[in-house]
């Protein structure tokens, strides 16, 4: 899957500023790709992202103090977002946008690949 070049700009920009969480994919999918865009894009834009090398995938400390990336492959933290984990609920268990946009499941932090690629789209 490639992703729309804006919203690769987009959500490397967010990223660079700070750890993205769920809503950060639904939301700007919304605003790029029209209203509607729906969790399992969100999925596998997330997918793309950690697949690409752009971004790791993680979430807050448990001390709330910072982040911690998750020591597991790419299958099993796709299925933590899509489930839930002990810190928020996956978009399977979603009861709706509200939930989607506080969920603390999972936050994704740009690696420098992603900062390269994101100097490259800002020339």
């Amino acid at each position: 899957m490639a992703v729309n070049v804006e919203l690769e700009f987009r959500l490397l920009y967010d990223l660079d500023d700070d750890w993205m969480p769920f809503w950060g994919f639904g939301g700007n999918g919304d605003r790029f790709l029209g209203y509607g865009y729906a969790p399992r894009e969100g999925r596998r834009c997330i997918r793309w992202f950690a697949e690409t090398g752009l971004m790791t995938l993680g979430a807050l400390a448990d001390n709330e103090y910072g982040w911690e990336e998750w020591d597991v492959d790419l299958d099993e933290s796709m299925e933590r977002i899509a489930n839930g984990t002990a810190s928020g609920v996956g978009y399977n268990q979603a009861a709706g946008v509200a939930d989607l946009m506080t969920t603390e499941v999972f936050r994704a932090s740009i690696t420098e690949k992603g900062e390269r690629r994101l100097a490259e789209l800002e020339e």
